[in-house]
């Protein structure tokens, strides 16, 4: 019996890392696959690895109440507008689409739930976010060489100014210069591999990937000094990051036109929520007159109806944090960071330890937190599940390390 259990738990094992390699070397070629009618080789294969799961190992670890409460309300939503909508069928499909990003936090959830249970499972989970930190920087050398060479015309700034293997490339290198700096004893090496990193982001074509890499520096420094130093060290890190985001690369034209709509969003949150209720699902991010509005201010016809329509259901805030806020309302979304306290606790009231995972998950952590909060993310297939992989691996893993040490 334990054999068999064994023999299913690594079955399960090879195939959640075929389903990233999917992701990182065939990016949305894999994700975006249609195999028939709404069903996508991405979801569908999540599908077959998540119910493969259960019903291997169905004594599921509920690792966190906080976001099982958080599931709850946005599938209280999805059914409520599923009802409201059932006769409009375009509206209908915009519901199911948005609640995607849900739905790859259940799926990331059931799947972790049962394959990590004890603290030496979650090494192994560890071991993948490494794995595919490396894997993303070796893709991405490989494809500025390929382009360069045989590409011809190849730049790092084309049109869209993106330049990166996979989506996944891209939140692969953040979690790269994370394992570089609190996983590489020697300080050469550790130096040159952080700076490889670095360098890599600014090929992305995204300032918001070297934001994340920055925070995850900043971070590291503050760690390193004694928590005494820390209140005067974490103001200089504030003032450092906000002079950071004066750059060219932050106020431009992308840049403004993210900030009026996060500030749109927000209102709508006090307004039409009063911070407790969320917009639910098929409904449009932002309203017609917010469209025109940005029109008119900003000659940005994106928005509008009669050039894009359901461009406003589809087109979510560039910041995946408002757009929980949007679907589910300001404060339940405050659920997603109730689990990480003890996170926040090690940071700010506790000397750090000196176990190289809690530091790298930590760094990654707040690396990917950043990025996820400049770009549109856990709503899309591409990297989402990566994004899970790290953040409940991280509450996993610092809750049980604590309690192992409060027991000793």
């Amino acid at each position: 019996m334990l054999n068999s259990s064994t023999h299913k738990s690594n079955f399960i094992h090879v195939l959640i890392l075929i389903y990233f390699l999917g992701l990182l070397f065939f990016g949305k070629s894999f994700s975006k696959f249609q195999l028939f009618g709404p069903i996508y080789l991405h979801d569908f294969v999540l599908a077959v690895i998540c119910l493969l799961s259960i019903s291997f190992q169905p004594r599921i670890r509920i690792l966190s109440l906080s976001i099982l409460l958080l599931l709850f309300i946005a599938a209280l939503y999805f059914a409520i507008d599923l009802l409201l909508l059932w006769r409009d069928k375009p509206l209908l499909l915009m519901a199911i689409r948005q609640f995607g990003l849900f739905l790859y936090l259940l799926c990331s959830f059931l799947i972790f739930g049962s394959q990590v249970r004890t603290l030496s499972e979650s090494l192994k989970a560890i071991k993948l976010i490494r794995i595919i930190g490396r894997l993303s920087v070796y893709s991405q050398i490989v494809y500025l060489i390929y382009g360069f060479s045989f590409i011809p015309g190849f730049s790092l700034f084309g049109k869209l100014d993106y330049s990166y293997f996979s989506p996944l490339t891209v939140m692969g290198i953040i979690t790269y210069c994370a394992d570089a700096l609190s996983n590489e004893p020697n300080p050469i090496s550790k130096a040159t591999k952080f700076t490889l990193g670095i360098l890599l982001s600014l090929t992305l074509g995204h300032s918001s990937a070297f934001l994340g890499i920055f925070v995850i520096l900043m971070l590291y420094a503050y760690i390193k000094i004694k928590p005494v130093q820390r209140l005067f060290s974490f103001t200089f890190i504030v003032a450092a990051l906000l002079l950071l985001l004066f750059l060219p690369q932050f106020t431009d034209f992308n840049a403004g036109w993210r900030l009026v709509y996060w500030k749109h969003i927000l209102e709508r949150s006090f307004t039409d929520g009063y911070l407790i209720f969320g917009h639910g699902f098929g409904s449009a991010y932002m309203t017609y007159e917010q469209a025109q509005y940005i029109d008119r201010i900003m000659h940005s016809k994106n928005m509008l109806d009669e050039y894009f329509p359901m461009t406003r259901y589809l087109n979510p805030p560039h910041n995946s944090m408002l757009t929980i806020v949007f679907h589910v309302g300001l404060i339940p979304a405050l659920l997603f960071f109730t689990p990480l306290k003890q996170t926040f606790t090690q940071l700010f009231l506790k000397k750090f330890p000196s176990d190289p995972n809690t530091l790298f998950l930590i760094l990654a952590l707040f690396g990917c937190l950043v990025w996820i909060c400049f770009n549109v993310i856990l709503e899309l297939p591409h990297s989402s599940t990566y994004f899970w992989l790290v953040y409940l691996t991280t509450i996993f893993y610092l809750k049980e390390t604590f309690n192992n040490n409060r027991q000793q």
